[in-house]
């Protein structure tokens, strides 16, 4: 019967167009462990010639001239062969020389094809300043550990928070002296442009970003009558429109003049530049800018941090520590905290309160989501929806064990294409993508200090009933 036969040709199809993207899936691979290995290869092989015109410690000044000459010559044989400059190839003598000496495990696992270039490098800058040999090879055991589950974008919060353990400055005094580093500068680009960047606190400029964020959203919305100019989308099974598409659509004003459509990154561009052209400094004499933060930041503060009794780091979600003076000011002016009450041992999100009435649930999915829980993405929870990992139409309860924060993008690929999902645990998502491919989403704790003995000690004496919340009888499940 035709029927019969076009649903049989239809199925055929499907299955060719998923061999070939096993097979491209399978060639890319492939192709980026050939990359990390030749990747490896190209720093020893740098390593090896920096020590070959390394200046002697000992060498008399003719020696010493000789050598110079020497490294010279090689540095310009090297970057005219590769048709790059003399900096850069001085610059990637000198990572090469010290990825080999201090980070040799890291370079080993990239020989192996376990961590890609970029794994290296996160890791390479986040455990520079960890002086101690002893330190820094306990540093990076665990961030390989990490780099083999994450992404270079998430694994640089993650390992900013773990190498906070190793240092031997605490973070307020290092955040301290950064601050006086604080500058904006110009950088000439073609075409009649120019980019200017800020060096400032991340609790700043991450409040600048947000802000800048939420007001060109609010001038999208405002192209048609009653569009949402809200951020985070609900917990709601229909999919949504596609945000991007939204953010670039342009509408007919009422009065019939020109169209804006400008995109959300060009807005945000434009609204930074009115600000600064048109707006007078604020408190300019001594720098203090948090108190005029009204984004949406989330920050995560011990109790003991915020009472002056611990110099232990708070955490922004999406960068990583930020010192304990920054987060008590951002607490002071917030409407409202929540307090989220997290495992002792692994940091992991039990319950979250307010001391104000709201909705649990979604702060609960927020401290513990942070971003999008597809893998690889970090995309804020402010600007995701809460989505059921099985459909409420197909009686998925709406439980903490069946949500997750997910961005349109990723929302529409979960409901429209062949990629599904499963929620094993609360907060573990194991995606599958079409090619039958496992990727295993978890979520990072929101406390990922081990404290020492005396710590817990003073805890423990303290024995606030909040601190360790006892869980119901059969229950462990936050109460909501």
């Amino acid at each position: 019967m035709p029927d019969r036969h076009g649903a049989v040709h239809a199925d055929g199809a499907v299955a060719v167009r998923i061999v070939r993207h096993d097979r491209a899936v399978d060639a890319f691979a492939a192709g980026r462990r050939q990359r990390a290995i030749a990747d490896a290869a190209e720093i020893r092989m740098l390593a090896d010639a920096a020590a070959a015109v390394a200046r002697p410690v000992t060498a008399s000044p003719e020696l010493a001239r000789r050598t110079e000459l020497d490294r010279r010559a090689l540095v310009a044989d090297l970057a005219t062969s590769a048709r790059v400059s003399e900096y850069t190839v001085n610059r990637l003598l000198a990572e090469a020389t010290d990825l080999c000496a201090r980070f040799g495990a890291g370079v080993e696992a990239l020989e192996r094809g376990e961590i890609s270039r970029q794994h290296l490098s996160v890791i390479h800058d986040i455990g520079d300043p960890i002086d101690d040999d002893r330190a820094r090879a306990a540093f990076v055991r665990l961030a390989l550990e990490r780099a083999a589950q994450l992404t270079p974008g998430r694994l640089t919060p993650v390992l900013r928070v773990i190498a906070e353990r190793f240092q031997d400055r605490t973070l307020q005094d290092r955040h301290q002296q950064a601050a006086t580093d604080r500058r904006v500068q110009v950088v000439d680009l073609p075409d009649d442009m120019a980019a200017l960047t800020a060096f400032l606190p991340a609790s700043l400029a991450h409040g600048i970003e947000d802000r800048l964020t939420a007001q060109a959203r609010s001038v999208i919305a405002a192209r048609t009558p009653g569009n949402n100019a809200g951020g985070q989308g609900a917990c709601d099974d229909v999919l949504p429109d596609d945000a991007d598409e939204a953010d670039r659509a342009g509408y007919p004003p009422a009065d019939g003049g020109s169209v804006d459509e400008r995109t959300l990154d060009q807005l945000r561009a434009d609204i930074f530049t009115d600000t600064l052209l048109t707006a007078g400094p604020d408190r300019h004499a001594f720098g203090e800018g948090l108190d005029a933060i009204r984004a949406t930041v989330q920050v995560t503060v011990p109790v003991l941090t915020m009472t002056g009794g611990s110099t232990e780091p708070a955490l922004l979600a999406g960068y990583g520590p930020i010192d304990p003076d920054t987060a008590r000011v951002l607490a002071g002016g917030a409407p409202g905290w929540e307090r989220v009450m997290t495992s002792p041992v692994t940091g992991s999100v039990l319950a979250v309160d307010r001391y104000r009435p709201g909705p649990a649930l979604q702060r609960l999915l927020a401290a513990r989501d942070e971003h999008c829980r597809f893998p690889g993405c970090r995309r804020p929870v402010w600007r995701c929806d809460i989505d059921h990992t099985i459909g409420a139409a197909q009686g998925g309860p709406t439980h903490h064990a069946n949500l997750a924060h997910l961005c349109r993008g990723h929302h529409t690929l979960k409901g429209v294409t062949a990629w599904t999902v499963q929620q094993t645990s609360p907060g573990v998502l194991i995606w599958t993508s079409p090619t039958g491919r496992e990727h295993t989403d978890r979520p990072e704790p929101t406390v990922r200090f081990i404290p020492d003995d005396a710590l817990l000690e003073r805890r423990r004496r303290i024995r606030a009933p909040w601190l360790f919340p006892a869980p119901a009888d059969g229950d462990d499940a936050p109460p909501f």
